[in-house]
């Protein structure tokens, strides 16, 4: 996958299952560069220490919800890249969560094909910049 290799990651879910499938699909795509958090609280930190070119973020968490971490985030980096990801949220959930600057949602379980569709346009459109 051309570009793969420069980008960097960061999975932010509270489930570790979650996070190691997202890693290893992502690693199969070439992605070498990628970190973890398990709550919104630590997603802003390492989004400021990492500045991460995409972030996979979960919309249930304890703590901090995925829609509060994505404000957060996009209120400190407006150009922020942020895909929600989805198994309880409500459809509402995730249509306010795009309304306020998520780039696209993807359902859980996560399915290999739909993240690498979405991962490819995130590289097209960085390679384009």
């Amino acid at each position: 996958m051309p570009g793969a290799t420069e980008l960097k990651v960061l999975i932010v879910d509270d489930s570790i299952i979650a996070r190691q499938m997202l890693r290893k699909i992502l690693e199969d795509e070439g992605v070498d560069n990628v970190q973890e958090a398990l709550n919104g609280a630590e997603a802003i930190e390492k989004y400021k220490e990492f500045s991460p070119d995409l972030v996979f973020l979960d919309i249930i968490m304890p703590d901090m919800p995925g829609d509060k971490t994505l404000e957060e985030i996009i209120s400190f980096d407006k150009d922020a890249r942020i895909i929600m990801l989805s198994s309880l949220g409500t459809k509402e959930k995730v249509l306010e969560c795009l309304k306020k600057g998520a780039e696209n949602f993807i359902m859980k379980p996560i399915e290999k094909e739909r993240i690498v569709e979405i991962f490819n346009k995130i590289i097209e459109a960085k390679e384009a910049d």
